[in-house]
Formats: structure tokens, C-alpha cells, sequence
């Protein structure tokens, strides 16, 4: 049996990670199923990734990040204590995510389909002409925007709900030196919240937040509970799914005849965003605590070591996928993309945040079908893909 001192070990401070980090970790992935870095244990199999993200003996770390974060005792902390990620096993956790799965799962998600429409229907009406920083002025606005919609608070609020939900995900850049914004953020953030479920009370309607209303009013939730359910939805629903739709607006139009084709048929938008998450995940990996001494293949792995199964490696595998660097528009929907995790901890919201991308995407081709990026500034780390700006022309 191996130890993880015994693994290879790969460097993101590797010059190449940053200008190519894909195509870096496939190639890291040719050598090694399995390594070390500076963070921890890095799975870079697509199977060793999909029993990772299934298997029961692993857990969250997010325990572990709040308390380096040095959150002091707020309605922040009593909120990250309860919220579903430090909740690893057991009673409660089923209870909260069996409550907020009867409302978007994926059925339910393709019900909200016509109200997403609407939202990114709205947005691009308001989208000015020539030259716009399109991540700005739309990506973060979509989900942003939907939140609302959902609340049944006026679109004027989305870039409120934006700028919030980026302030308090900050936390997974584990710098101590931004948690007074963050824990300021959540106060406005729970202020919000508050004010919006009473607002519903008063007239409950056949809105998300309604909806959400009558689980707690039956007794599948407390207040308490109520009240971090809409504040864990600006968390969850809104950072990730905009940076999605900006890094896929950005490869896709750089995909010979794609872009064009989809603006001819809205259709082609879900398999095209279905394979650009394959290629290009806003999560680079995903991370796990050992919840007791385990092993991975022969490799002992004790407990509280920090384990990491990288999408961007096992994505690009080519025992997985054929021709795995190439975008193919036609790629079967299995084996699927890991983006949303699986098993006990998969994204709950996975099934809204497709709809939001699609719907983003099909529209946007459809309006500007010679949209053209002007400037993409890319943002990497060994955890996630961003876009800080991304210039268009829209003519």
C-alpha cells in the first residue's frame, strides 16, 4: 500500500497550467491516474473521479474553510454551521435537500423553463449596441435575474443579487482578508431575504419563493431554515451559472461554424452547451474530505486528507471520450460531464443552471448571430475557470 508522500506529485504554479490549464491536466493525466499537489490528493482518472464523487466515505470540507477564514460569531457563522455542505451525513441533510428537491428537480426545473425565457428575453432587450462587456451586461445578470424572478422582485434587483452572491463565494478563495465583506455581505444578503418571504406571506402567489413558503408552513421547514434556503440559493444559483454562460459564450464563438448554426437552430443550443461543459468546466475540480481512514486503488489515504477529482483531466480522457480535445456538437450525451458532482452531494440546482445556460445561449446566437469576442480576459485556478471581462461587438 502507498502512501500519498509516495504519488507523484504535479505543480499548478507550472507556467503551462495557467496559458493551457486543460489541456496541462489531460496531459498529466496521460502519466498519472492519480498524484499529489501542494493541496492535496489529485484523482485525474474519469472513473476514480466518478467513484470519488459517489463515495459515502468522503465529505465536504466547508467546516474546515470557514474556520480558517476566521468567521466570528454572526449570522453568517450560525448560517454556514446549518447550511446543507457542513451537514455530511445523516437525518437533517436528507430532510433539508429532500425539501428543496420536489422543487427543482428536473421536472420541475423544465417547468420553470418559460419564466427562464422571459428573464434572458428581458435581458437582451436591455443589452446596448456596438461594443459590451457582455459578462457584465449579461451573464451575471441571467441567474441573477431568475433569482428575482423567482422572489417576485423587479429585475432592477439582479445586479444587487450579482454582486452579492460574488462577494460571499469569495470564501473559496481562502483569504482571510476578505471576510469582513463577506460577513457584511450576508447581512445584507439575510436582510434581503427576510424582507422578500415577508412581502410573499402577504401574497403568496405561484412564484419559487411562494412555493418554498408552503414547505415551511406544512413543517418541512423552520423559519430559520426558510430564510437560509433563500440566501443558499443566491449562493448557489447565481456565481457559477454566470461564469458558465460567460466562458461558454466565449469558446463557442470560437468554434467554426457553431455559433451560426445554433442561431439558425435554438435546438442545437443543449447539446452545444452539454459538450462545452465537458470541455471547458467553470469547476475545475471539485475537493473532498476523507471522512475516515480510506484508500483509493492502493494508495491509503487517512483521515481528513483533502482529495481533489479533477474534471478538467478525466473530461479529456481518451478511453472516455473520442477525439477528447475536439468540440463535436454531435457527442453522444454519455459518458456524461462530472460539472455537478453526483451521489450525496451533488448540485441540487444542476438541473435550473442547464435551462439558464441554454436559454442564454440559444437567444444571445439568435439575436447577434455575428456576435464577436473582442477580448476574453481568462482567469485560472487549480479549482475554477472565470472570466473577468469579455468584450463583444453585438453588430
Amino acid at each position: 500500500m502507498r502512501t500519498i508522500a509516495d504519488l507523484p506529485f504535479i505543480d499548478y504554479a507550472d507556467p503551462a497550467y495557467a496559458a493551457a490549464p486543460y489541456e496541462w491536466l489531460a496531459e498529466q493525466a496521460l502519466n498519472h491516474r492519480i498524484a499529489r499537489s501542494d493541496r492535496g490528493v489529485e484523482l485525474l482518472d474519469y472513473n476514480l473521479c466518478r467513484a470519488f464523487v459517489l463515495d459515502r466515505t468522503m465529505g465536504t470540507d466547508h467546516g474546515n474553510l470557514v474556520e480558517n477564514m476566521g468567521i466570528p460569531e454572526s449570522r453568517a457563522l450560525t448560517f454556514k454551521r446549518r447550511m446543507l455542505l457542513t451537514q455530511n451525513r445523516g437525518e437533517v441533510r436528507q430532510r433539508l435537500r429532500g425539501a428543496l428537491t420536489g422543487l427543482i428537480g428536473p421536472k420541475q426545473a423544465g417547468d420553470l423553463r418559460e419564466g427562464i425565457a422571459g428573464v434572458v428575453s428581458n435581458l437582451l432587450d436591455a443589452l446596448p449596441d456596438g461594443v459590451v462587456d457582455l459578462k457584465h451586461a449579461f451573464a451575471d445578470l441571467v441567474p441573477a435575474g431568475v433569482y428575482c424572478h423567482w422572489v417576485d422582485a423587479p429585475l432592477s434587483q439582479a445586479r444587487f443579487v450579482s454582486e452579492m452572491s460574488e462577494t460571499v463565494l469569495a470564501i473559496f478563495r481562502r483569504d482571510p482578508s476578505l471576510t469582513p465583506r463577506i460577513v457584511a455581505a450576508y447581512d445584507e444578503l439575510f436582510a434581503y431575504a427576510a424582507d422578500r418571504i415577508a412581502a410573499r406571506k402577504q401574497a403568496m402567489g405561484d412564484d419559487f419563493l411562494s412555493q418554498l413558503i408552503r414547505v415551511q408552513q406544512v413543517g418541512a421547514l423552520s423559519e430559520s431554515e426558510l430564510e437560509d434556503f433563500a440566501v443558499m440559493l443566491i449562493e448557489a444559483s447565481t456565481d457559477n451559472t454566470a461564469a458558465s454562460i460567460a466562458i461558454i459564450i466565449d469558446r463557442l464563438t470560437a468554434q467554426p461554424g457553431v455559433w451560426a448554426a445554433i442561431a439558425n437552430d435554438p435546438t442545437l443550443a443543449i447539446p452545444a452547451v452539454r459538450e462545452a461543459m465537458r470541455l471547458w468546466p467553470r469547476s475545475i475540480s471539485t475537493s473532498r474530505t476523507a471522512l475516515e481512514d480510506t484508500a483509493i486503488e492502493d494508495v491509503a489515504i487517512p483521515k481528513g486528507a483533502s482529495i481533489f477529482a479533477s474534471f478538467g483531466a478525466a473530461h479529456r480522457q481518451p478511453d472516455i471520450f473520442e477525439n477528447p480535445h475536439k468540440f463535436d456538437l454531435t457527442r453522444a450525451e454519455r459518458p456524461p460531464h462530472m460539472n455537478f458532482g453526483g451521489g450525496a452531494f451533488a448540485c441540487l440546482g444542476q438541473f435550473v443552471a442547464t435551462i439558464e445556460v441554454e436559454e442564454a445561449i440559444a437567444q444571445l446566437a439568435a439575436c447577434y448571430p455575428n456576435l464577436k469576442v473582442l477580448n476574453a480576459d481568462r482567469d485560472y485556478t487549480p479549482m475554477f475557470h472565470r472570466l473577468k471581462q469579455l468584450d463583444v461587438s453585438l453588430k
